[in-house]
C-alpha cells in the first residue's frame, strides 16, 4: 500500500503539568482521534471526541497519568460500541486493576459488557519495550525510562515523521542515544518537574531538572530537534521557566494546552 512519507501530522498536549492548580492539568496527549497517551485530563475533549476514543497507552501507574480513566469509562459506557483498549506495561496494568479498578475504589469494568454491543467494556493490553505496534494510523514503540515505578518513553511515528514523549523520567542517555540516530524524530516532550537547586529531590523522585535535561541533550551532537519542557510542578513553574531560558540549547517551556505539528 503506498504510504505517504515526511508528511507533517498534528498532536494535541490536553494538560501539561507536573500536578494540578487552577488552570493547571495533569499529562494528558491526544493523536487525532482515537488514541491518547496517558490520562490527566481526558475531559478537556468534548463529548463526541469522547465517544471517538478507543485507545489509551499509559507510560506508568502514577496518578497524574491515569486519574481520568476511570470518569471516561463511566460516562461512555452505555453509548461505547467497542471496548475500550487500554495499553501499558504488565506492571502497569495490574496496578491500575489491583488499585483503582478493583469494585473497592471503582467498579472493574474489564468484566462488564457494554449495553449496546455485549463486548466488554474495557481490554488490558500489555506492551513491552523495544517492541514496536500499530494503534489506529499510528506506530508506537516503547523505551525504558527512569522513574520510580516501570515507565515507559513512547516513540510515536506516522508518515515518515516521529515524536517523543519521556513521561517521568531522570537522566535517560539510552533514550537520546537513539534520538539522536532516528532523523525521523522531529520533536520531543521531556519531564523537567523541578529547579535545579532541588536536584536532590528531583533525583530522589527520578524526574529531571533543567540541569540533568542538559546532561541528556550534550548527547545530541547533529540533531536540530524541537525540545518542550513538561510536567513543570506548578509550584514551581517560575522558577524552572526563569532558568529554562538561561539555557544554551533551546528548550521550550510547555503550559497549558495547544496543538504541536511534528
Amino acid at each position: 500500500m503506498w504510504q505517504r512519507k515526511n508528511e507533517r501530522w498534528d498532536f494535541y498536549v490536553l494538560g501539561s503539568a507536573g500536578g494540578r492548580a487552577k488552570s493547571r492539568q495533569t499529562m494528558c496527549i491526544y493523536l487525532p482521534e482515537k488514541l491518547l497517551l496517558d490520562a490527566g485530563n481526558i475531559f478537556a475533549l468534548n463529548g463526541e471526541s469522547l465517544l471517538k476514543v478507543e485507545h489509551i497507552v499509559l507510560t506508568h501507574s502514577h496518578l497524574d497519568h491515569l486519574v481520568d480513566i476511570p470518569f471516561l469509562i463511566d460516562y461512555t459506557y452505555g453509548l461505547r460500541e467497542k471496548p475500550l483498549k487500554i495499553y501499558g506495561l504488565p506492571q502497569t496494568l495490574e496496578s491500575l486493576r489491583k488499585n483503582i479498578m478493583n469494585w473497592d475504589v471503582w467498579p472493574e469494568f474489564g468484566v462488564l459488557k457494554l449495553p449496546m454491543t455485549g463486548e466488554y467494556a474495557v481490554e488490558y493490553v500489555e506492551i513491552y519495550p523495544g517492541k514496536e505496534y500499530n494503534i489506529d494510523s499510528y506506530r508506537l514503540i516503547p523505551v525504558e525510562s527512569r522513574h520510580t515505578v516501570p515507565t515507559i518513553s513512547l516513540i510515536v511515528k506516522k508518515e515518515g515523521r516521529g515524536m517523543v514523549y519521556t513521561s517521568d523520567t531522570y537522566k535517560n542517555p539510552s533514550l537520546w542515544e537513539i534520538i539522536e540516530k532516528d532523523e525521523e524524530i522531529k520533536v520531543v516532550l521531556v519531564d523537567v518537574s523541578f529547579p535545579s537547586y532541588m536536584s536532590t529531590v528531583a533525583q530522589a523522585s527520578m524526574h529531571n531538572t533543567p540541569q540533568s535535561l542538559m546532561e541528556d541533550l550534550s548527547l545530541l551532537k547533529r540533531r536540530n530537534l524541537r525540545v518542550y519542557a513538561v510536567h513543570i510542578k506548578p509550584s514551581h513553574e517560575a522558577e524552572v521557566l526563569q532558568e529554562l531560558k538561561s539555557l544554551n540549547y533551546r528548550v521550550y517551556p510547555f503550559i497549558g494546552k495547544r496543538r504541536i505539528r511534528v
